[in-house]
């Protein structure tokens, strides 16, 4: 097998080096924003979809703009039936990965996902599948929408009570729980509440009880507050309405969810003047959601954050489904999610209060041997990659991955990965080499 050159205007130029020739970018290309803008606006790229935007377009940052407002636009995914197996893999768990490795999936999706990680609940402690899905649903609902309407039905969704403990919670023994991570992690942020608030917020939203059976969450007026507190600076006989009522009049809220939001889209943290800004448009749109999101995703700093954290697991895995697909005709089209349970990010399962966290874990030697095996399982499964024409084997690889900005390393590796094989093995080998290869670089490793 012989390797062409690669076609300066597929993107790549060669770089002669002391020891080698490298190749790499020759510029930001309309792909490769493209790719980026799914990356973060959808769960992972589609390559179809990464050719079909940059069709024709004058500019990268034209076709950027028409990724960004398909994103914007997709419509939101169907939550599947609250159907329970043997096994533990509901059929509404199975929905949800399907919709996050759907190419439908646009930034409702995406937002889903976040906020599922913002207000974390572990199936792990809760055990109630019906209530876990009633629980996407609410995040499904309001996943681009209200976040003070988010926030008031979070407080009294069953799953939630059960998580921290409040579900039982009495005036006689208040737990404290939630009322803690009600400001740490869902509102106002650390520093800007004492123990006090957090003594007073347990007693304030004691009193309520969850069937196990139905989810029916009722007030019980015997293990309520009945008398005043002080909470936040607000004096009264406070309940959970009034609690909330605080939080959103808290001048730390808007820019602590906001900032959360900007991280998850851009990959790190804003300035204190643009989540001051940030925290302005949310509190003035009176916590409307769309807004913020839009704002930062057509805001300069997007475009010029790639590459800048690690994937998580579900990222990896979506992209990596997407680059192994489609499958041969003779083998089973069923894409088994259970990867994900081994690489630490399977839904409904967080680690703890504070979901998963971002950064280095995600880099782990543990990740890499786990991302590997998966690779060899399934590649072998995989149509054989066929040149596009006027480039090669290569570069064909990296656009099914949608890899459109890598190291001169990175291709070097991939075309000696290939050079291996040349002559001494079928199609299929020499793709799964390939595939094997970009989906463990350092580059398809970030977003």
């Amino acid at each position: 097998m012989t390797l062409p050159e690669l076609d300066p205007r597929a993107g790549f130029i060669k770089v002669s080096g002391r020891n080698a020739d490298s190749w790499t970018m020759a510029a930001t290309s309309p792909e490769a924003l493209v790719a980026h803008v799914l990356r973060r606006c959808a769960i992972a790229p589609d390559p179809e979809r990464v050719a079909r935007f940059t069709r024709g377009a004058s500019t990268p940052q034209a076709a950027a703009t028409v990724a960004i407002d398909w994103a914007l636009q997709a419509a939101p995914l169907p939550i599947s039936p609250a159907q329970s197996r043997q096994d533990g893999w509901d059929d509404a768990l199975k929905g949800w990965t399907g919709n996050l490795r759907s190419s439908g999936a646009g930034l409702h999706e995406r937002m889903t996902w976040f906020w599922h990680n913002h207000f974390a609940t572990s199936s792990d402690k809760i055990g109630n599948q019906a209530m876990l899905h009633r629980q996407q649903q609410l995040l499904r609902t309001h996943a681009l929408g209200s976040f003070a309407t988010l926030l008031r039905q979070m407080a009294l969704d069953p799953a939630m009570l059960f998580y921290l403990d409040l579900a039982g919670s009495s005036i006689e023994a208040p737990n404290e729980n939630f009322a803690r991570e009600l400001m740490e992690l869902y509102t106002i942020g650390p520093g800007n509440y004492t123990e006090a608030d957090v003594k007073s917020g347990a007693l304030a939203l004691a009193g309520y009880e969850v069937d196990y059976n139905t989810a029916a969450v009722t007030k019980k007026p015997d293990r309520s507050l009945g008398g005043e507190v002080v909470f936040l600076g607000r004096r009264g006989r406070l309940g959970v309405d009034d609690v909330i009522d605080v939080l959103l009049a808290h001048e730390a809220t808007g820019a602590f969810v906001a900032s959360k939001i900007y991280v998850h889209l851009v990959g790190v943290r804003p300035s204190p003047e643009r989540a001051q800004q940030l925290g302005q448009l949310f509190r003035s749109g009176g916590y409307e959601i769309r807004p913020v999101v839009e704002n930062i995703v057509r805001g300069e700093e997007f475009l010029g954050s790639r590459m800048n954290r690690p994937k998580s697991a579900i990222e990896w895995w979506v992209g990596a489904v997407r680059a192994t697909e489609p499958f041969r005709a003779d083998q089973d089209k069923d894409v088994n999610a259970w990867i994900l349970n081994d690489l630490g990010q399977i839904p409904h399962r967080p680690p703890n209060a504070a979901g998963w966290p971002s950064g280095p874990k995600w880099l782990s030697a543990d990740q890499f041997v786990t991302r590997a095996a998966y690779v060899r399982s399934v590649s072998w499964r995989m149509e054989p990659i066929k040149a596009a024409p006027g480039s090669d084997l290569v570069a064909t690889t990296l656009a099914r991955c949608s890899l459109h900005e890598v190291s001169g390393r990175t291709m070097n590796v991939l075309r000696d990965a290939a050079l291996a094989v040349a002559g001494n093995a079928d199609e299929l080998t020499i793709s799964r080499r390939l595939i094997t290869a970009a989906l463990l670089s350092p580059e398809f490793s970030l977003a």
